[in-house]
């Protein structure tokens, strides 16, 4: 049986932009696959890749599916300057 995934448009218009909404949808999301939406992130502040990088490796490790999509380009930007390839997760999918 294939679910789909909870979905959730993370807005990030800076990099002190509150990260509340996206600690709430992955507490409700919790045993459900997830994508994050990062189209309307500018800056992906350190505490919020933290979240996202943590909240992965929790999903994974329960066999879930974990994917984030529609990185721009100042979203990747951040990511390098945060010791990521900018390419993180370009090839990640939901299950």
């Amino acid at each position: 049986m294939s679910m789909e995934a909870q979905k959730f448009s993370l807005d990030l218009p800076n990099p002190f932009a509150e990260l509340e909404p996206l600690i709430t949808f992955l507490r409700g999301a919790q045993a459900q696959a997830v994508e994050i939406d990062c189209s309307n992130v500018k800056v992906m502040p350190s505490r919020g890749l933290q979240l996202l990088l943590s909240a992965e490796q929790q999903w994974r490790s329960e066999g879930l599916g974990f994917a984030v999509k529609n990185i721009g380009e100042t979203c990747r930007k951040s990511l390098t300057l945060l010791g990521l390839e900018p390419t993180r997760f370009e090839d990640e999918e939901t299950a």
